[in-house]
């Protein structure tokens, strides 16, 4: 069973696009190397949901941290940035 944990995640707008960037880090709890993670990131407005995205990361060995970057291509920093009050990040799965 995969078991991933998600650490220092940050929303900020992109410096070339003005778009909404997710960053953060992602560290592999298993004994196990994984060459796809799917993982999936909810942004919320209050209890609105405003996007849900998922992006893979490559080459997960076991116990190894990775960065991550995501870029919501259809958000723009400007316009809802500021009103994000949470999210939620899961891994869908792992192979």
């Amino acid at each position: 069973m995969p078991n991933f944990s998600y650490y220092h995640i940050e929303i900020e707008e992109s410096k070339e696009t003005k778009e909404v960037v997710v960053k953060g880090e992602v560290t592999n709890n298993s004994d196990k190397s994984y060459s796809t993670v799917a993982v999936r990131v909810v942004l919320f407005k209050k209890n609105v949901t405003i996007a849900s995205v998922v992006f893979s990361i490559h080459g997960l060995t076991a116990g190894a941290t990775r960065a991550f970057r995501k870029t919501i291509e259809e958000l723009d920093y400007r316009q809802v940035g500021k009103e994000i009050t949470r999210y939620d990040i899961y891994t869908e799965t792992a192979f």
